[in-house]
Formats: structure tokens, sequence, C-alpha cells
């Protein structure tokens, strides 16, 4: 396995923790912004992630609600968006972060699922008291 080369840069570190929920969520994005001519269909994201096909429409559906890709059509169509400029920067950024730093921005997108797993674990268990 290649050497990493420095740590995650802070502008991907913050957009994972604010706007990337789950690992397919991540892999969406990157798939579409990898081959921005095509326009998928939830059943085509899902084959190409391994991931059931409610799954790809539900995780792309809340990436269009976040303006990260668009959706067009019925069935609903999905793509990247071409714009603004700094989008695909980011894009670029994270697709070359994950690529070299595939383990810790996993372990990243995870630690925040925990967090709010345990967040609500602890609220729930200070209402029983």
């Amino acid at each position: 396995m290649p050497e990493m080369e420095g740590p995650i840069p802070d502008g991907v570190r913050r957009f994972i923790l604010t706007s990337i929920p789950t690992v397919p969520h991540l892999e969406t994005m990157l798939l579409l912004w990898r081959e921005p001519g095509d326009a998928w269909t939830a059943d085509v994201i899902a084959s190409r992630l391994y991931v059931p096909t409610a799954m790809a429409q539900a995780v792309a559906d809340e990436l269009c609600e976040a303006e990260i890709i668009q959706c067009e059509g019925e069935p609903r169509r999905y793509r990247c968006r071409r714009e603004p400029d700094s989008l695909l920067a980011l894009c670029a950024a994270v697709d070359q972060a994950y690529a070299r730093h595939l383990r810790e921005i996993t372990a990243l997108i995870h630690s925040r699922v925990d967090r709010k797993a345990h967040r609500f674990a602890e609220a729930f268990s200070l209402r029983k008291k």
C-alpha cells in the first residue's frame, strides 16, 4: 500500500463531517463526478456500488436535496452538478483524498454516525431517569 501524503485536507474533512452522512453518499457523489457525461438511474448506481436500489435512490435523492448532485426526469436520473467551480474543485479534492486516505475517511464518516447514535442513546437514557 502506498504511503499517504500528509493529513486529510481541512476543507475535505469539513465537507465530509458536514455533508456526507454515509460511505454510500460519498461513493455516489464520486461515481457521478468521475463520469460527468452520464445520467444515472438508481438501478445503475445500485449495481455499481453493490447496494440495494432503494438505498441508492434514497442516497441520490438526499444528495440532490443537498444540491451536491442534480436530478432530472421520471424515472429520476442523476448526474454530477457542473457548477459552481468551487463544487467541482471540492469533488476533485475529495476524490484525491479518498484515494489516498480511504481508511481514515471511512473512519471519519463512521465516527460521525457513531457519535449521533451515542447522543441519541444518551438522550433516551436521560429521559428514563
